[in-house]
């Protein structure tokens, strides 16, 4: 495989929304090995915490892409990381949050 190949992994909160299901439930699919998960410290206003993340197959970066649209959101990104994955380099992008994006008051025009 490519070593290229870039990974997404959204928050667990974010999955258990995209899912319609409880985060205890994403937690118990992650145990039951449904879901890859891993956790990362990431930046929280003038602190750090420690997230849980879910690697995202397609359908998933699918769902969170048309929820962001749906809802004028736009992913924050953590810095690319490159990891080991079955014995493979790929480079993860870690979604830590998200922002709505700003009204364009030009469209009309």
């Amino acid at each position: 495989m490519e070593k290229d190949i870039e990974l997404l992994w959204l928050p667990l909160a974010r999955v258990a929304t995209l899912t319609g299901k409880s985060v205890k439930t994403i937690r118990r699919m992650v145990e039951d090995g449904a879901y890859v998960s891993l956790k990362r410290t990431v930046p929280s206003g003038k602190t750090h915490t420690t997230k849980s993340f879910i690697m995202s197959g397609q359908e998933l970066a699918d769902m969170d892409k048309a929820y962001c649209r749906k809802h004028r959101m736009k992913p924050i990104l953590m810095c690319k990381e490159e990891m080991t994955i079955l014995e493979a380099q790929r480079i993860s992008i870690f979604v830590i949050g998200y922002t709505k994006v700003k009204e364009d008051n030009h469209a009309g025009d």
